[in-house]
């Protein structure tokens, strides 16, 4: 396999993970992809030899085989699940606000949503599923890991803008460097309106001991829930859960093994 080839199946690859369950069909593919459909297709029957990519029997999509979870899990047995770690505080979060918390982590140019767990208000913001991939600088969580990246790579991003955001049209570039600034400035990203109207969200970053920023800790909310003077508040909250975090991972770093879950019932 060529070191073209190569690109090109990461390439279909990370497309496919932006399909999620559902799937993608080949056209979809092609046209993403910019490669000629018998590229698509031999790449895609190769790819499926080695259970990296299946495909759906009854619609004939293709989505993200199993063999990828497999090799993920192998790759990952000696480090510390993030999403097991952080669970409690998610869960507690949302309890304590009553609106829905989010945790978040950066793949390359995307953010994806490893956790979600609801509040008690009745109205929900479910702007994001798990596993969703989404541009930075789309929703909260994406502007809070935009803003956490050194300068050259915020730029590289913005220069390269057309091919993150065009399927997101309420995200000019314009207003996300603003909102990049402004999270950097408060501590605390802020976004409105970016994925739903009517919906708002706060989040901020949670970093590792070498002060890397390894995720993003957010809450979603219709915007009556979230209007100027509950911020203050609602910001306190996910630091408070950010910090917790982060002194959990270091504890699970100190101990080399993640510690036992347990389930949280109400704060």
């Amino acid at each position: 396999m060529t070191t073209q080839t190569l690109d090109r199946a990461i390439g279909l690859l990370h497309l496919l993970a932006s399909g999620g369950t559902g799937g993608l069909r080949l056209v979809d593919l092609q046209q993403h992809s910019g490669l000629t459909r018998p590229t698509v297709h031999r790449i895609l029957d190769t790819l499926k030899g080695h259970g990296f990519v299946e495909q759906l029997p009854e619609t004939r999509r293709y989505r993200l085989g199993g063999e990828l979870a497999v090799i993920g899990w192998s790759a990952a047995r000696d480090v510390h699940d993030l999403r097991d770690l952080c669970e409690e505080e998610m869960v507690a979060l949302a309890n304590r606000s009553g609106d829905t918390s989010f945790l978040t982590i950066r793949s390359g140019n995307q953010a994806v949503c490893i956790d979600r767990q609801s509040g008690s208000y009745p109205v929900k913001a479910f702007t994001v599923d798990v596993g969703t991939r989404r541009p930075l600088g789309v929703g909260a969580g994406g502007i809070a890991l935009l803003a956490a990246l050194d300068d050259e790579r915020v730029e590289r991003f913005f220069l390269d803008a057309d091919n993150h955001l065009g399927a997101y049209p309420n995200v000019s570039v314009r207003a996300l460097r603003k909102s990049v600034v402004e999270a950097r400035a408060k501590g605390y990203a802020f976004s409105e309106g970016l994925v739903l109207k009517g919906v708002r969200g706060l989040a901020v970053t949670v970093s590792n001991k070498e002060s890397r920023a390894i995720a993003a800790v957010s809450l979603a909310a219709i915007d009556d829930r979230m209007p100027p003077r509950r911020i203050p508040e609602l910001v306190r909250m996910l630091n408070a859960h950010a910090r917790r975090i982060e002194h959990r991972l270091n504890a699970a770093d100190s101990r080399g093994a993640a510690p036992a879950r347990r389930v949280v019932k109400a704060l």
